[in-house]
């Protein structure tokens, strides 16, 4: 167990490590390159609109292992929003299942803080299959939705 864990709320003073991260994370993740200034406007804008989203992060001593970014979905069925993970990235790969699963709790538990949240959803790399098995062996299950989008 990792003592000194701390799972919070990012602030616009950590936008700088977030925008690495990310750097790192797609990279890590999909072998994708994401530009640093990209992603540091990127990550600037979710600071600057509520709508756009917020940041968990999970910190030993003030160093940044792992990171969700979460935004919010309105569904009119559910009369509510969802909280969205757009992604757990962890870098301490030693604690990695730790510290993802104390991401994933922070979430659900500032979820269910707020009458209006009606649920989580996660979204995963369709060839991540770890991720997905994770996962499902922590109750969440795979919906009959894909995702489809056209980028400008």
């Amino acid at each position: 167990m990792l003592e000194n864990l701390i799972v919070r709320i990012a602030t616009r003073d950590d936008a700088k490590e977030i925008a690495e991260f990310n750097v790192l994370f797609a990279k890590e993740t999909v072998n994708k390159n994401v530009s640093l200034a990209l992603t540091t406007e990127g990550v600037h804008q979710v600071f600057s609109k509520f709508h756009n989203g917020f940041y968990l992060i999970a910190t030993i001593d003030n160093v940044i292992l792992g990171l969700a970014m979460i935004t919010r979905e309105w569904s009119d069925w559910s009369n509510g929003a969802y909280y969205c993970i757009q992604s757990i990235f962890v870098t301490d790969h030693e604690h990695e299942k730790e510290i993802h699963d104390a991401l994933l709790d922070k979430a659900k538990s500032l979820a269910k803080e707020h009458y209006d949240v009606c649920g989580i959803r996660l979204y995963v790399h369709k060839d991540d299959k770890a991720t997905q098995k994770a996962y499902e062996e922590l109750g969440l299950q795979k919906t009959k939705y894909r995702v489809f989008e056209e980028t400008f």
